[in-house]
């Protein structure tokens, strides 16, 4: 597991909240709680849930949601219903695979020459253009003044139900006028398509791999007049 998870002393709110300061969890009895939380920082860097899932205190202890946390320490969740048990990481029967650590791309191509693109896990950590730090990526960073574009091609081999990951500029090129534009194809179909351009807040993907063969992440730009960068932040494959 991460270590990031290790010492974290937050509570783990699993029921669900009510508007107002109480909270019910099924089966159980109404309680008070006191949503007092002003921010939460991870690495330094703020964030806090969106919607009615704020973070509240009960008996003491600050209680967070689940599924917010792992995304903010770029760990899957899952609970396990039969079991009641929540599952974080690579745990019980959901395998985890990281691209360029556990599964590489079979072919890599791109359309410049002044292209460059790397894949790091464990590394320096970089941020994104809203400020959030990451340690596990992909980037692309592309030359001014040419069409530009990259695609990994990824061998599934049907072993595969999903990838999750957080999309977004880098930060060092947040005030590009060059908008950079990501496509993702599954087994030669085109399942997803956004341009991110500055000013633009990262967006979390998740991409259905069901059976799935191949997988083709391509990252592009048009006729840019400055240099440009996107990342694919914390991303990982299901089995």
């Amino acid at each position: 597991m991460n270590d990031k998870l290790k010492g974290l002393l937050i509570g783990v709110g699993i029921g669900s909240l009510v508007t107002g300061a109480t909270a019910f969890a099924a089966g159980g009895k109404m309680i008070e709680v006191f949503y007092n939380v002003n921010d939460i920082k991870v690495n330094q860097i703020s964030k806090m849930p969106e919607g009615d899932l704020l973070p509240f205190l009960y008996k003491g202890s600050t209680f967070v949601p689940l599924a917010f946390m792992s995304d903010a320490l770029g760990q899957p969740v899952k609970w396990d219903a039969k079991n009641k048990t929540v599952l974080i990481g690579e745990n019980g029967d959901a395998i985890v695979s990281y691209p360029g650590k556990d599964i590489n791309p079979i072919e890599t191509q791109s359309g410049s020459y002044y292209n460059n693109h790397s894949v790091e896990y464990g590394g320096e950590s970089i941020k994104d253009n809203n400020g959030n730090e990451h340690s596990n990526y992909h980037t692309y960073v592309f030359a001014a003044n040419t069409d530009n574009w990259i695609y990994n091609n990824y061998n599934l081999n049907g072993e595969y139900k999903s990838f999750v990951a957080e999309v977004g500029l880098l930060e060092r090129y947040k005030n590009s006028l060059t908008p950079v534009t990501l496509t993702v194809s599954v087994d030669g179909k085109k399942v997803y398509a956004q341009e991110f351009k500055a000013g633009d807040i990262p967006v979390k993907i998740k991409l259905d791999l069901e059976k799935a063969v191949s997988l083709q992440f391509k990252v592009s730009t048009a006729n840019g007049i400055d240099m440009s960068g996107l990342g694919i932040f914390d991303g990982y494959f299901i089995k």
